[in-house]
């Protein structure tokens, strides 16, 4: 009974490890970074204070996990935004072209001089009279070490 328990359990953990179809993963339009740069609703540059990851889409219930990083604004670079913070949604990575990595790494540099700045390019949406952004590795990103 326990090796079929033990082989039961193996064939489970070989199943998740398979790799992912094509069909999950990010496939975004070759662009050049001016072009993203030029698609964007509102680019800032400034530091990740916190990311929240889970049910954080206050409009979209049906999502159970996404992405919101709160980013304290150095500069708006395109657009007009009157706010010293912004909440950006994003989804995790892994299949939806979101930003949950670069997003954690930028939080944990929070303090680093050189490390701590990103430039992200927001899309706006509005829903019931409130104004979103969201960000995804598709659109224009640049990192310290860009």
């Amino acid at each position: 009974m326990r090796s079929l328990r033990a082989t039961a359990l193996m064939a489970v953990l070989a199943f998740l490890m398979l790799p992912t179809s094509q069909a999950s993963a990010c496939s975004c339009r070759e662009s050049t970074t001016k072009e993203k740069f030029s698609k964007s609703d509102l680019v800032i540059r400034g530091r990740m204070k916190t990311v929240t990851y889970g049910n954080v889409m206050p409009f979209i219930e049906e999502i159970p996990r996404a992405t919101r990083g709160e980013i304290e604004i150095e500069k708006v670079l395109k657009g007009t935004f009157k706010g010293k913070t912004i909440s950006v949604y994003t989804g995790t990575g892994m299949g939806d072209c979101g930003l949950l990595g670069l997003f954690l790494n930028m939080a944990v540099y929070y303090e680093h001089e050189k490390f701590s700045t990103l430039e992200l390019g927001l899309t706006k949406s509005e829903f019931a009279g409130q104004s979103y952004y969201a960000a995804s590795m598709c659109g224009y990103v640049k990192g310290p070490k860009d």
